[in-house]
């Protein structure tokens, strides 16, 4: 069902946001047979100027406020109105050193699950990483492309259909009602009709899908969490487009590359080399359009002449932020105020450095230096607002993705990620929401055999 006016007050559980964290969490949800969720949406079915406006942010950023307002879609689907299509899992390397307070598999085993949703192949799951030959520290760990899954569009009929799921377009959630540790309700106003009353509803368990800026500022505007570092560590993932051309050795390469049609090339410091040297995750996308005859290491080989992207992990910085601002929008809340700056280059041109090194002494490769002048762009990945940790004082979730200080609200999206890696989040978030469905299911479970 899709309406603007609820059917009721009250509901088993109330998600607040409609992309692929909160769809994913409702749809886990009714296949485990919980019978009332209502999934609140702050914009229409169709993208609207008027009610993308209240995502708008002030502040200061090496990206610019633009560039987070629209990475904070208001619109049935959210962000995958926007979203490219790139899928890849989550590396190790943060689960090995403990930054996720949950074992990898916890996420790993939702991966073919996710794919289905996503409409990605089984290969981005079971084809993730291939090592090469005489080269310890890289592996091939290509993107795969979904054919751009819009939530808002592709699974439309199916939540208009579904009598379990209620989707309530055209409200935007303004505060989450507390009493004691247990969320009681969330009050909701029209964005397109502020003078309207508020509506108030109850549910017995809650979940925040708002993205990595929306997830904090409702934690805020709701006094929540409020000695937990809400808003903070915030991450990106700063992308160099052809940010310089390498020579490639075909033949080497030939054994391990991915013959699927819809795949981005990319080469990855292994999850070893980076615990053994102590690095943040990286990849280089590259492609293999040009063939070349030319030496390497005192032999003429085929190579291939390509353009690369780099994308680099950011580590957490607290002083990368999302605040309460001075400003308010058109329902008299106040704007999120934005504190990020990356420090990109020197974490690119280090990387750089290493994966070149890499490249040179395994034969595999003949890397050109970056440019003086970096081009960098953002992902649009926000990410680590909300991060998943064992303690109130260092992250605002726990495990299974519930706020510390509160009985019943739960968080999903990549704002729990404690870290981003180098791979796209989007096939992750699908992951982690379809694991919170199943322990919501089970929370609920339990409560009715009590």
């Amino acid at each position: 069902m899709i309406t603007q006016r609820p059917s009721s007050d009250i509901y088993d559980v109330i998600i607040i946001g409609s992309g692929p964290a909160g769809l994913s969490t409702a749809m886990r949800l009714a296949y485990n047979g919980i019978a009332k969720i209502a999934v609140i949406e702050s914009g229409s079915l169709a993208p609207s100027a008027s009610a993308q406006r209240l995502s708008e942010v002030t502040g200061a950023s090496d990206l610019g406020m633009d560039y987070f307002a629209f990475h904070s879609q208001r619109t049935f689907g959210g962000t995958s109105s926007v979203w490219g299509g790139w899928c890849a899992v989550l590396e190790r390397r943060a689960f090995e050193l403990g930054e996720w307070p949950i074992d990898y598999e916890e996420i790993d085993r939702y991966y073919p699950e996710a794919a289905q949703i996503l409409r990605v192949s089984a290969d981005a799951y079971l084809y993730r990483e291939s090592p090469i030959a005489s080269c310890p520290g890289l592996v091939y760990k290509p993107f795969y492309l979904s054919n751009r899954v819009r939530f808002g569009v592709d699974y439309r009929a199916w939540i208009a259909e579904h009598p379990q799921i209620e989707l309530i377009v055209d409200q935007t959630c303004v505060r989450l009602e507390k009493a004691g540790t247990a969320i009681t309700g969330v009050l909701l106003r029209n964005p397109m009709d502020p003078g309207y009353p508020p509506l108030r509803l109850m549910a017995d368990l809650f979940v925040l899908a708002c993205g990595g800026l929306g997830n904090p500022r409702l934690l805020q505007l709701s006094e929540i969490a409020t000695n937990s570092p809400v808003g903070r560590n915030l991450m990106d993932h700063p992308h160099l487009y052809r940010a310089a051309r390498i020579y490639l050795d075909k033949e080497k390469l030939q054994p391990v590359l991915s013959q699927h049609s819809q795949v981005v090339h990319a080469l990855q410091l292994s999850t070893e080399y980076c615990l053994e040297q102590g690095l943040l995750s990286f990849s280089v996308a590259f492609d293999l359009d040009e063939i070349h005859h030319k030496p390497l290491l005192g032999k003429t080989r085929q190579l291939a002449l390509t353009d690369v992207t780099i994308r680099a992990e950011m580590p957490p910085d607290p002083d990368n932020r999302i605040t309460l601002g001075k400003e308010t929008d058109r329902l008299g809340q106040a704007r999120g105020h934005v504190h990020f700056h990356h420090n990109y280059d020197r974490i690119a041109r280090h990387s750089w450095q290493v994966f070149s090194e890499q490249l040179l002494t395994s034969g595999l490769g003949r890397p050109a230096s970056l440019p003086s002048e970096l081009h960098i762009n953002g992902g649009g990945h926000l990410m680590g607002t909300t991060r998943m940790g064992t303690s109130e004082s260092e992250s605002v979730v726990d495990g299974n993705c519930k706020v510390h200080t509160t009985a019943n609200l739960f968080v999903a999206g990549s704002s729990v990620f404690p870290a981003g890696g180098a791979a796209n989040p989007t096939f992750t978030i699908v992951a982690l929401a379809l694991r919170l469905g199943d322990h919501l299911s089970a929370v609920l479970w339990r409560a009715e055999d009590e």
